[in-house]
């Protein structure tokens, strides 16, 4: 007996830093982007990873957050039984696209079938949460919130995830950096920066209403103008060391080009990836080409 579970990446549009203190933030799931959780009896508690084969409760220390996932799990199920996770399919690690969310999510999902806990989605959506507090030292829910999600999310700590069935009517290039981002080195930082600055701490209130100024063009399906916010977003972003180099070179790259709406990071920041808003799929196409210097991949999304 097996059961598996197949989880989705993501990638946040606007918000990312401001949604920790209780912002407003807009993300999107990418289908294309898969984690497959597959539960299975074993003689011992074992993991099969891209990353790592070998006792699960051995694991390094990346792997905190998914030993929580399990060591619930099975305090849920009563169950002292051994089980094989395996892990197939790929999202880029540190990259912003919801990696460490996807794996929670799948794992809670396919050991849930697999143990027959009858969890709720509340209880799902927990576990999935404190994992990524482990793994993020201070997570908003929002990654959790959106790799569950079949739409885009607007989301907030207090409300929790609304979901927009609105198309823009754009297109949306994703290109990774290939540089590492570090999710909990950056929410420290701006932490840090926004305890002692009055004007950070004003750059992530402004963060958190960008984000609301999106929502409303995205529903205007005024993609110009959803466009010059990620501009703004993205100076912003900036202005709290959280770009570096190579985006701002990509940033140079991309906005000189006819037909490109707006550029940002995305996630975390200091590396990752970054998104380009494009009138159409053909915009994308040549950006694409221009950049393929400069990232290690990149994804095309009509949105």
């Amino acid at each position: 007996m097996k059961s598996s579970y197949l989880g989705h990446g993501k990638v946040i549009l606007i918000g990312e830093h401001a949604v920790v203190y209780g912002y407003n933030a807009l993300a999107m799931p990418i289908k294309s982007l898969q984690i497959k959780a597959t539960v299975e009896p074993a003689k011992t508690m074992w993991m099969d990873t891209t990353g790592y084969q070998g006792p699960l409760f051995q694991s390094p220390a990346e792997y905190d957050g998914l030993k929580y996932v399990v060591k619930t799990m099975l305090a849920k199920a009563e169950s002292q039984a051994a089980v094989k996770l395996t892990y197939t399919g790929e999202i880029p690690i540190e990259r912003g696209l919801g990696s460490s969310a996807t794996v929670a999510l799948a794992t809670v999902r396919a050991m849930n079938e697999y143990f027959k806990t009858a969890l709720t989605e509340k209880e799902v959506m927990a576990i999935t949460n404190h994992a990524e507090m482990i793994n993020h030292g201070k997570a908003s829910g929002l990654d959790a919130a959106t790799v569950n999600s079949d739409y885009l999310v607007f989301f907030n700590r207090k409300d929790g995830p609304q979901t927009l069935k609105t198309i823009l009517g754009a297109t949306l290039l994703i290109m990774d950096t290939g540089e590492l981002g570090n999710t909990k080195q950056a929410v420290n930082m701006v932490h840090e920066e926004v305890q002692n600055s009055t004007a950070k701490a004003a750059n992530i209130q402004r963060l958190g209403q960008l984000a609301d100024d999106t929502k409303q063009a995205w529903l205007n399906q005024d993609q110009a103008e959803v466009g010059h916010i990620f501009n703004e977003a993205q100076t912003n972003l900036a202005s709290l060391n959280l770009s570096t180099p190579k985006i701002d070179l990509i940033q140079k790259m991309v906005l000189v080009e006819k037909g490109v709406l707006g550029f940002k990071l995305s996630g975390s920041g200091l590396g990752g990836i970054v998104i380009v808003l494009c009138r159409d799929q053909t915009v994308a196409q040549k950006i694409a080409a221009k950049c393929r210097q400069q990232v290690a991949s990149s994804w095309i999304e009509e949105i």
